[in-house]
């Protein structure tokens, strides 16, 4: 019951995130097609999510299948918007203490717990033969 409260709570922030990023076109995030492979991921984790819930460890590939679709969109945004908080923090433009800061890294921090919530539920999951 944790892992499909954990995939919920990933599921809907990363959503929300990056529905921002289609809708609105987040300036750090990755152009191209890479925000929409992430919403076909956040709405196979969603499904991987209600699959969870109903048959338990059994659906934590669509999850883990979903999270890599996630990922695809995250790995290049985040190199930027770390790149450039850490250029702005050095600048002094920016309080290493401010939300700004961390707010948009919640989404990502909580698709990397569902991502090796999943793996240790799936792929990596000892098999009891």
């Amino acid at each position: 019951m944790t892992n499909v409260i954990i995939y919920l709570v990933a599921t809907i922030g990363t959503g929300i995130q990056i529905y921002g990023a289609v809708s609105h076109g987040l300036w750090w995030a990755p152009g191209g097609s890479l925000p929409l492979v992430a919403m076909v991921g956040v709405m196979i984790m969603g499904l991987g999510t209600a699959w969870s819930a109903v048959k338990g460890s059994s659906a934590a590939w669509i999850v883990f299948v979903g999270a890599l679709l996630c990922w695809a969109f995250y790995v290049p945004g985040l190199g930027t918007l770390l790149g450039d908080f850490r250029s702005s923090i050095s600048a002094g433009r920016l309080s290493i203490a401010s939300a700004q800061v961390y707010l948009p890294l919640l989404p990502p921090a909580l698709l990397a717990v569902a991502t090796v919530a999943s793996l240790t539920a799936g792929p990596l999951a000892q098999s009891e033969d």
